[in-house]
């Protein structure tokens, strides 16, 4: 097997990050404006949310998490609740890019011309990889960008940045977690419908950890990465909450290896 080389890393990152740049700067662009609406519209929110609230009964705030007006009242609470939205979106956005960067060139039958020029699978799988966290990272740092803005323009002083930080970095994790769990099975086998079946995963482990919340039982919740690394953890850190990163780190790294193990092992179906 050839030596795996940075230069032919670099190269085909470059290749593939011009490919995907449409879809990169479509994705930037949305979740740039949805997460604008929505956190401009702060100031309208909060009032229209506190009269509404008020005439529900208790227990229907309860069941729906939202049993503090504070949620509503300060702006980091509430981007930290439309950013748990927005992590969703960007995680479906992140498991159907890998699943293509993976497994398209079988599906088009174009891996044949990849395979006849001097790189390796490590090389291709590394440079995937790469390709990956640079588009998530753009789309993400819309979504923060537009929040920041807000933040500055209608937030306050309930606009504390180092909170806002702490919201962005936490959340984020989450769509890292799902694109490695997205490049595992797309490494073990282009036949399944990979992006389907990640999808399903998200909104499973989500509903999972909100179910958990609702039923005050805190083992669900460590199943949905989304609830975990929300606005409460970000700013109430514990011990429990820096286990939980620790063994979702854990998950990417693993997840990541043994998808290039597979990946480099795998017959491709031409």
């Amino acid at each position: 097997m050839n030596k795996t080389e940075i230069k032919n890393i670099v190269n085909i990152t470059k290749f593939n990050l011009k490919v995907n740049f449409k879809s990169i700067l479509g994705w930037s662009i949305a979740i740039f404006l949805i997460t604008f609406l929505y956190m401009i519209l702060f100031p309208s929110m909060k009032d229209l949310a506190t009269m509404k609230m008020e005439a529900m009964p208790k227990e229907m705030l309860q069941f729906f998490g939202l049993d503090s007006l504070n949620n509503m009242n300060n702006y980091i609470h509430y981007f930290g609740m439309m950013f748990n939205m927005i992590i969703i979106t960007i995680s479906v956005y992140a498991v159907s890019l890998s699943s293509k960067l993976i497994c398209g060139e079988e599906k088009t039958k174009s891996i044949e011309f990849l395979n006849s020029l001097n790189v390796n699978r490590n090389e291709i799988y590394i440079s995937k990889l790469i390709t990956a966290f640079i588009s998530l990272i753009i789309v993400l740092l819309s979504a923060v960008i537009a929040g920041l803005i807000c933040g500055l323009a209608v937030g306050g002083e309930t606009f504390i940045l180092m909170d806002f930080i702490s919201i962005v970095k936490l959340g984020g994790i989450s769509v890292f977690i799902f694109m490695s769990i997205s490049f595992l099975l797309s490494g073990i086998s282009s036949k399944m419908n990979v992006s389907m079946i990640s999808s399903i995963i998200i909104f499973g482990t989500y509903l999972i950890g909100y179910l958990g919340v609702l039923l005050e039982k805190r083992w669900l919740v460590y199943f949905s990465p989304i609830e975990t690394l929300n606005v409460n953890g970000a700013l109430n850190m514990t011990s429990s909450t820096y286990a939980s990163i620790f063994v979702y780190l854990g998950i990417i790294i693993l997840s990541i290896l043994f998808g290039n193990y597979y990946y480099k092992r795998r017959d491709f179906n031409i």
